[in-house]
């Protein structure tokens, strides 16, 4: 599962680009729970079935609705019953800060950032969770920007729940983990996108890393000592030379035809 904090916004994107990403799935429920927000009157469910049936084939031009025809359907029941989720910013306090800068790992820190994050988002989307965090570990390592052995892994979280942190569940088979260092205080950080959130521990600690102008993902500065201030993450630096490349052929071809 991917995590936005303004679903409405994802599905204009989707919508402009006509992308439909890696998960299909979720973004046709997304889009298609746009569709029913923009709704003035009354509508039935199969008017919105009709739009993203549409819309797919908008998307993928070669598809197939009959062969789609249970993702498609499930993606319509699944928007008609859940609001699109639409979070301004997870703020984070100065206490909060201090405790997971006292960690002094790296790799901790970035860890505990993250569970703090996706606790504030789920009580955000579900508050009835009373911050526990139910991602797999897989997904919450890579937001965390963290690749280490699964024993790494199993000891950070032993030194968390030893530091008060978290607790673990009493159920045998459940890997959810609970936040315990929600606190109130001043805002010293306000994550409002949620990818690379490892990265943005160290980014609001004055290190080498920023926010792409383009898409808005936190990333490494290439060379920080030596190298200019980055505008663009890798991949959009290089989508943005391949259109600069194919203005400048457009551009030629365009002036010779005119001679």
């Amino acid at each position: 599962m991917s995590i936005v904090l303004n679903e409405r916004d994802d599905a204009k994107k989707i919508i402009e680009t006509k992308d439909l990403g890696k998960n299909t799935y979720e973004s046709l429920r997304r889009v298609a729970r746009y569709y029913i927000d923009q709704e003035t009157e009354p509508f039935k469910k199969q008017d919105i079935r009709d739009k993203i049936d549409k819309f797919y084939l908008e998307c993928e031009p070669n598809g197939s609705i009959p062969k789609k025809e249970k993702l498609l359907d499930n993606a319509v029941k699944y928007a008609l019953k859940h609001e699109a989720i639409i979070i301004d910013g997870l703020e984070i306090t100065e206490p909060e800060m201090k405790r997971i800068d006292a960690l002094g790992k790296r790799q901790l820190q970035r860890l505990a950032f993250t569970l703090l994050v996706l606790s504030k988002y789920w009580v955000a989307v579900r508050p009835e969770l009373n911050g526990w965090v139910s991602n797999n570990d897989s997904e919450i390592m890579s937001l965390a920007n963290i690749n280490t052995s699964i024993a790494r892994q199993c000891a950070m979280y032993a030194e968390l729940k030893d530091a008060g942190m978290i607790v673990f569940s009493k159920k045998i088979d459940s890997t959810n983990v609970r936040v315990c260092f929600d606190e109130p205080g001043e805002v010293v950080a306000r994550v409002t996108d949620m990818r690379n959130i490892g990265w943005q521990y160290h980014m609001y600690h004055d290190e080498p890393f920023f926010v792409c102008t383009r898409c808005g993902i936190t990333t490494k500065y290439s060379d920080p000592v030596h190298g200019r201030k980055q505008k663009y993450c890798k991949k959009c630096a290089a989508e943005v030379r391949m259109q600069q490349n194919i203005n400048s052929v457009m551009r030629y071809r365009q002036k010779h035809v005119a001679t």
